[in-house]
């Protein structure tokens, strides 16, 4: 018996730094359930200055379970509170090039995009990885853009959230005189 207790006692912290589960039905609807899709979608990338581009995207819609069940006090069990939300489960980055004309210090510029794959309902409090992205972009820039130039794909994978503000990335293709 003892034994039992000291192996739930080194089991009590993983537990608790464990992600929640995610929840498909709650017992007071058994007739709902939680859904998440990706669904495609035109989206307008722009930038002050520039000319704007239509590309193809897609956005996570659907209805995930969050709930908040009262505390008592003086608190006898953990709070029982749970929030999932409809959002990116992968995705990838993507260099949109626009053209700025009238422009001659900047006559380009990239915006990284995020283009969601595939969606699913995921704990509200997760963070977007973007910084990966970021680092990506300029550690390893893209190819100078070749005329017809549009999107370059960025060897990265990540997760992202929803709708977020996309870096705009200057690149100077023309020489400058002295």
């Amino acid at each position: 018996m003892p034994s039992c207790v000291v192996i739930g006692w080194l089991l009590l912290p993983a537990l608790c730094l464990a992600a929640p589960a995610h929840i498909n039905r709650l017992a007071l609807f058994p007739d709902k359930s939680a859904w998440c899709e990706a669904k495609n979608i035109t989206q307008i990338v722009g930038h002050s200055g520039c000319e704007a581009q239509s590309i193809q995207n897609r956005a996570c819609l659907g209805q995930c379970f969050s709930y908040s069940v009262p505390n008592t006090f003086p608190q006898s069990t953990e709070s029982l509170v749970h929030c999932d939300s409809c959002m990116p489960a992968q995705s990838l980055w993507e260099v949109v090039t626009l053209d700025c004309p009238g422009n001659k210090e900047m006559p380009r510029v990239d915006k990284l995009v995020e283009k969601i794959l595939h969606c699913s309902c995921q704990s509200c409090g997760k963070e977007p990885v973007l910084e990966g992205a970021l680092f990506n972009v300029y550690l390893n820039p893209p190819a100078p853009p070749q005329p017809g130039h549009g999107h370059h794909h960025l060897e990265r994978a990540g997760q992202g959230e929803g709708e977020s503000e996309h870096a705009a990335l200057p690149t100077h293709t023309e020489k400058q005189e002295h």
